[in-house]
């Protein structure tokens, strides 16, 4: 068995005081998942595979749960030290974990910029201002609530969390209870359901086709193994964390996606539109527009805070395992580590600039190439678990885990196989080779230096 290069360190030096609670590391976690991909997004799983879209939304909920358990089990044997990139630096080899943290580093500092660029957007119009200056300002606030001290930024993002988990639940609410009151909600479901091409109005390999893209919303719950290290009980949070977070996550969009189909013909669903307001316009709620806007923007902020610290928290245990470099270490007196934070923000700004200075070109080549990334990291994950349960008499998943190595290519050959997804899926190929290149150079230098 390969060994790291290093031990990592979390905020070991912090006082119990001042970490995360078990609350804030599942509010962090679904800060990342619940983006505007939701609010927006969710359009384009609907249009692409009608109202069986929900057998894919439950595919996917079934993908990251067995990934929640996967890394539960290794989390929990490393005893709560160190993220999945530890665990696969220890069991698959240091230019492994090179590869997987680099490529989830990018991943997620790509969607932090994607989430400043939607926020600027929507900032820009009600303002009238450029999107770029409403684009830097979620970049400072995210900024400013990430040098705070882990229990307060942990007490923020869970406000912000906990504001889109009240949005969700009412919306849930207020639809199903319309349908309840309406005198004939089975009728009114089952018409929109089936009366526009049926269940399966795109076929069956529609449905098939969509799981890889909706787990790729999903991604985040991973988050909540980053964010443990952090907190005053690692094991208790991840224990937490791996059994209800993927439920909570598939109720949240299921049962939205279920609303949404139920009372909006599934054909009446654009892309690019949010069907979230659609809902509310046809229910006639009160200002739904402001609402709409609001919650998107709580969203995306939400969103962006999750994926700076996820990036920050990355880049640093990529430098305590000598796989970046060591300036990336240093933190504050509040356990922040500022030179990750700062080249976290480099790399925000960097997205925001190829969306403002190339938004037909560069952003979208920037948003492609990190979206298949993740199927790539999970898959990375069953290795690790695979590898270690060869060896230990603790491991229980081990069944899982081989199901899952096989099931994440399986998912990458489909975004392969479907022509509007096989462009992002070579570029996040193109990504995971030149990070192997790239680790060529890195690790041999480093064993020169050691030596």
């Amino acid at each position: 068995m390969s060994q790291p290069p290093a031990s990592p360190s979390s905020s070991s030096g912090a006082p119990a005081a001042s970490r995360f609670k078990g609350l804030h590391v599942a509010m962090i976690s679904i800060g990342g998942i619940i983006g505007a991909g939701l609010f927006v997004g969710t359009s384009a799983t609907i249009a692409a595979a009608g109202p069986a879209v929900l057998l894919s939304y439950l595919a996917a909920g079934i993908v990251v749960w067995l990934v929640m358990r996967l890394l539960g089990g290794l989390a929990i044997n490393a005893r709560g030290q160190g993220s999945f990139i530890t665990h696969i630096a220890t069991h698959n080899g240091p230019r492994t974990a090179f590869i997987t943290g680099w490529s989830y580093a990018f991943l997620w500092a790509v969607t932090a910029g994607a989430q400043a660029v939607a926020g600027g957007m929507i900032i820009g119009r009600l303002a009238g201002v450029a999107p770029l200056w409403g684009a830097l300002v979620l970049v400072a606030i995210a900024w400013t609530i990430n040098r705070l001290s882990l229990r307060h930024y942990g007490q923020a993002e869970t406000g912000l969390s906990i504001f889109k988990l009240l949005f969700l639940g009412g919306f849930i609410a207020l639809g199903l209870g319309w349908l309840a009151l309406s005198g004939h909600p089975f009728a009114i479901a089952l018409d929109n359901i089936t009366a526009h091409g049926g269940i399966f109005p795109k076929g069956s390999w529609a449905v098939i086709g969509a799981v890889p893209m909706i787990v790729q919303t999903f991604t985040g719950c991973e988050i909540a193994i980053i964010a443990a290290t952090d907190s005053d009980r690692p094991l208790r949070a991840i224990a937490h964390t791996m059994r209800r977070l993927p439920l909570q996550v598939l109720f949240f969009y299921a049962g939205s996606v279920l609303v949404i189909i139920s009372l909006l013909p599934w054909n009446g669903v654009h892309v690019g539109q949010s069907p979230f307001l659609s809902v509310l316009e046809y229910l006639r709620v009160p200002l739904a527009r402001y609402a709409a806007i609001a919650v998107t923007l709580v969203a995306v902020l939400s969103c962006l805070n999750s994926a700076v610290y996820v990036v920050s928290r990355t880049l640093r245990e990529l430098a305590d395992l000598r796989l970046a470099p060591q300036k990336l270490t240093e933190e504050t007196d509040r356990q922040v580590p500022i030179w990750s934070l700062r080249l976290t923000t480099l790399l925000e700004l960097a997205v925001i600039a190829a969306a403002i200075g190339s938004p037909e070109t560069l952003y979208p080549v920037l948003l492609g190439s990190s979206g298949g990334l993740i199927l790539f990291i999970y898959f990375m994950i069953a290795i690790a678990y695979w590898l270690w349960a060869r060896q230990s008499q603790t491991a229980t998943a081990l069944p899982l885990a081989k199901g899952l190595a096989v099931l994440i290519p399986v998912l990458g050959a489909i975004l392969l196989i479907l022509p509007s997804a096989r462009g992002d899926a070579l570029l996040s190929l193109a990504v995971i080779l030149l990070l192997t290149l790239t680790s060529l150079t890195f690790i041999t230098r480093r064993c020169l230096n050691r030596a």
